[in-house]
């Protein structure tokens, strides 16, 4: 088990991510309403895929922290995000999948926002053979590890990458 405080670092560099992943994915949105092109369209789907999976991510390091004490910041939600293809223009909202028990800012007619119940079940896990997609490359995310000048220009990214780093260091030779 980590210490709490490391996880809960973590996790706030993981929130950093995902605030920077949006950012991104709002301006290749608003890129792509302005001037439609394929390339445009891949970068958003890039975006997509890896806002959906710092939420996949930020959501495990909560279940897996809740015993030690911690738990995602009041009010933290995770909006609807298309993320296949084919399911519309971006920000229709209608073809992400939800997982069970997420907060949902479509809520409109008052509800909490919680959106639970039998219908709503996980994403299946799908093996990265089957996740390419013609013309993705599996290793678009990080293609960002291999650029220090981009890795330098996204704080959080360089703080995970820093923490993988000291993770994999052998202090035996300092010793």
């Amino acid at each position: 088990l980590q210490d709490p405080e490391v996880q809960k670092h973590a996790a706030q560099i993981l929130r950093n991510m995902l605030r920077q992943e949006e950012a991104e994915l709002q301006r290749f949105q608003e890129l792509l309403s302005r001037n439609p092109g394929a390339a445009v369209e891949e970068q958003l789907e890039g975006a997509r895929r890896r806002v959906h999976q710092l939420q996949l991510k930020i959501l495990q390091e909560s279940q897996g922290s809740a015993d030690l004490g911690f738990r995602p910041l009041e009010g933290e939600v995770f909006r609807s995000l298309p993320t296949f293809p084919g399911s519309g223009r971006a920000g229709s909202g209608s073809g992400s999948p939800q997982l069970p028990g997420r907060f949902s800012m479509d809520s409109q007619d008052g509800d909490s926002g919680l959106e639970s119940g039998p219908e709503r079940l996980p994403p299946p896990i799908i093996g990265p053979e089957e996740d390419c997609e013609p013309g993705y490359s599996n290793n678009e995310s990080d293609s960002l590890f291999q650029d220090l000048g981009r890795l330098k220009s996204r704080p959080a990214h360089l703080g995970v990458f820093l923490r993988f780093l000291f993770s994999q260091a052998d202090p035996v030779p300092l010793v």
